[in-house]
């Protein structure tokens, strides 16, 4: 093989650019060991993404999607019509993925990049990763240098901001209420013989997954994290139940 056949000329796309991984992903190897079950537990979230109306946004054939280890990336050709989709998708994905025990951040952008099957770069990628991995908490960071991810078309309350920057939180419970939660991706019966249809249900079994998290998470860095998650999600809850 040459290597002149394999070199031709490259325009890069305007692309909305997701990029995400499996937070603590070297304890949840190691704490599967070779039990056949829990290894393909990890195999979860690129099988949540090919199941997730995310890669449907824009019909088939036009979302991307590569993952290696613990790291997604996923891409999609810019219309602004598609951003709330995307974000809503994402979101079904950090919940249903918490549920099973594990937790998510992704960083989020729109630029140039080029996406062919395994090959991936450009760089929206590399704003999408730096996003990420400076996003420290578990949730969906945006590149506030784009005027459209400042001005969502989402439930309002689940666009944020700190002093880390803008995000959206997916784990509010206006979001597990609404029709944009995909609740039939939950088996039913699986809390307490209570069928998981109803959004205030699967939220508290969000809550309770998140304590057998900070039950097993040993390293600081990470107990911070999931804290992070689980006071928003216990406050909402106290908040139903009337303080």
């Amino acid at each position: 093989m040459v290597i002149s056949d394999l070199i031709s000329p490259i325009t890069y796309e305007e692309r909305i650019v997701v990029f995400f991984d499996v937070l603590g992903w070297k304890s949840h190897i190691s704490n599967a060991g070779n039990d056949p079950v829990k290894i393909g537990q990890l195999a979860l979230i690129p099988k949540l993404l090919k199941s997730s109306p995310l890669l449907q946004a824009t019909g088939s054939g036009e979302a991307k999607i590569t993952s290696f280890s613990d790291c997604c990336v996923i891409s999609l050709p810019y219309r602004e019509e598609f951003l709330p989709q995307i974000i809503y998708g994402l979101s079904n994905i950090f919940i249903g993925s918490a549920i099973c025990g594990f937790l998510l951040r992704a960083g989020v952008t729109i630029g140039q990049l080029h996406h062919q099957e395994d090959i991936v770069f450009g760089p929206a990628l590399n704003k999408a990763y730096q996003l990420e991995s400076k996003g420290v908490y578990p949730r969906i960071i945006l590149d506030d240098a784009i005027p459209e991810l400042n001005h969502l078309d989402i439930i309002p309350d689940m666009l944020d901001n700190d002093s880390l920057g803008l995000f959206v939180d997916p784990y509010k419970l206006s979001f597990a209420k609404s029709k944009h939660l995909i609740k039939t991706s939950f088996q039913k019966e699986d809390f307490l013989g209570v069928a998981t249809d109803n959004g205030v249900t699967i939220y508290t079994l969000l809550l309770l997954r998140l304590e057998e998290i900070l039950a097993k998470t040993e390293k600081e860095e990470h107990r911070t994290r999931a804290n992070w998650v689980y006071a928003r999600v216990r406050q909402q809850i106290k908040a139903i139940l009337g303080g």
